[in-house]
């Protein structure tokens, strides 16, 4: 009787694609965080009618991708940058058209938003899912 051939190793460094993934969910958080505290600090207090929910949402989702970024590194999940990138990214696309985001804000801030979008589109490549599942496949194992 042959023994079960043993699988190669998981790598324990992740490809390219999730390191540039986890830095650029840091960097959004960061930029989210920036701009969430100038829109803070412009409000005067007045959040009412709903305005708040345009500071706590993208703060919320910006604590996440920090969380997710350190989750992608380690191999345990690849969802946890991707569904906050896809949150703040379908955020940024709705802000422009609806023209909230853009109109008169230069071309600079449009690019800095897309961030989260960039970010989402790095984490859900194919070699990024794949070494998440081989380290929990070799976690489990």
């Amino acid at each position: 009787m042959h023994a079960p051939a043993e699988a190669p190793p998981v790598r324990r460094r992740p490809p390219v694609a999730a390191l540039l993934a986890a830095v650029l969910a840091v960097l959004s958080a960061v930029v989210v965080a920036f701009f969430g505290l100038i829109a803070l600090a412009f409000s005067n207090g007045m959040l009412e009618d709903g305005v708040w929910l345009f500071i706590a949402v993208p703060a919320v989702l910006a604590l996440w991708l920090v969380v997710g970024a350190v989750l992608l590194v380690v191999g345990r999940s690849w969802l946890a940058v991707f569904l906050p990138a896809a949150g703040l990214g379908g955020m940024v696309v709705w802000g422009v058209l609806e023209g909230t985001i853009g109109a008169d804000n230069g071309a600079f801030l449009i690019l800095v938003w897309a961030l989260p979008i960039v970010t989402a589109v790095l984490t859900a490549l194919p070699p990024v899912r794949r070494w998440v599942a081989a380290r929990k496949a070799a976690r489990s194992a």
